[in-house]
């Protein structure tokens, strides 16, 4: 493990070393994750279906972290072999939104993820000296948009900008009229270089046949969204475990919700005044992004932080993550598991 420039907010996981060695020197590039990948070496692991019921978002993701990683169970089973002694969670502060959650089988960091994503609710690992561990808390991201609050600061105002005109256009040009200086992303400002935008409606659906409990024609099925014609886009989710009308309807309205359009950014950050990573912005804010004159809000749902001699880069993801080839061969043969 390592500690980043002395800041315990930001213990990373080394997963792989690569040493080149050449005629006149020798490289090493480090490459891992931040501490919460540990969660990536657990599985729900349970014979039944690991259930909540409808609480604070917070609350469910502590929920599985401490039954699956600090204080195990198999079911009812304590299975002490599964815990991490050094790893503990955070008081509640009940936050997030109010919903019910249900898992079996699935990698625990997956399932985390998914958790955020339906949220907007994250979740890191932060050192502890005095206690010697690691705690893990939730992650709740702050609005840096221009749309804050009602104002004349809109994107249509920002949209009538030139070039040079958003180039100084400056956090005190908006103070005592938002809650939080506004970030802005923009080729035009400089500070977003490199940039890939992708916009992915293949795997998108927006009607769901929800098949609950029973087999052959007693099946209970329900039908999720209201699209006709040539944009309705059908999809069966297959949750034979659910014989309850209520938690099926809520359980297929969340999986259908998975099928959206893909939208993203990702790119290199060039940090100005005044818009510096980890001091003005933070990994699970939501910022704004200008690309030929259009303005959207965003989240940052990732960061890749590149460490060399005398320079570190910084590598955002706005918006939805796009899946890797693996990813989408793992989403497209896994199957609900009986």
């Amino acid at each position: 493990m390592l500690i980043v420039n002395k800041r315990d907010d930001k213990i990373l996981l080394i997963d792989k070393v690569v040493v080149t060695t050449e005629k006149n020197s020798k490289t090493m590039k480090v490459t891992g994750t931040c501490i919460k990948g540990i969660t990536k070496r657990r599985i729900i692991a349970t014979n039944g279906y690991d259930r909540v019921t409808e609480t604070e978002a917070e609350n469910i993701q502590k929920h599985y972290i401490e039954k699956h990683l600090v204080t195990s169970y198999f079911d009812e089973i304590r299975t002490i072999e599964r815990d991490i002694p050094w790893v503990k969670i955070a008081k509640s502060q009940n936050r997030g939104i109010k919903t019910v959650w249900q898992a079996r089988l699935t990698n625990l960091h997956d399932e985390l993820k998914h958790i955020s994503e339906d949220t907007g609710l994250g979740w890191y690992g932060y050192l502890d000296r005095n206690e010697k561990c690691i705690y893990f808390d939730s992650l709740k991201g702050t609005d840096r948009t221009v749309n804050q609050i009602e104002s004349a600061n809109t994107h249509e105002f920002l949209s009538k900008f030139t070039h040079e005109e958003l180039q100084q256009y400056t956090h005190e040009q908006l103070q005592g009229t938002i809650k939080h200086p506004y970030v802005i992303f923009s080729e035009k400002k400089k500070n977003l270089l490199e940039g890939k935008t992708t916009n992915d409606n293949s795997n998108y659906k927006n009607v769901g046949y929800v098949a609950g409990k029973g087999e052959n024609e007693n099946r209970l099925i329900v039908v999720k969204g209201t699209a006709t014609g040539f944009d309705r886009r059908e999809v069966l989710i297959d949750l034979n475990n659910i014989e309850d009308l209520e938690e099926l309807n809520s359980e297929g309205q969340k999986k259908l919700d998975t099928y959206k359009i893909m939208q993203s950014v990702e790119g290199k950050v060039y940090q100005i005044p005044n818009m510096e990573w980890e001091k003005d912005f933070f990994l699970g804010d939501l910022v704004t992004l200008e690309s030929d004159g259009i303005y959207e809000d965003k989240r940052i749902i990732q960061a890749k932080e590149i460490f060399e001699r005398n320079n570190k880069i910084v590598e955002l993801g706005f918006g939805d993550k796009v899946p890797s080839l693996g990813e989408e061969i793992k989403r497209i043969i896994t199957r609900p598991i009986s």
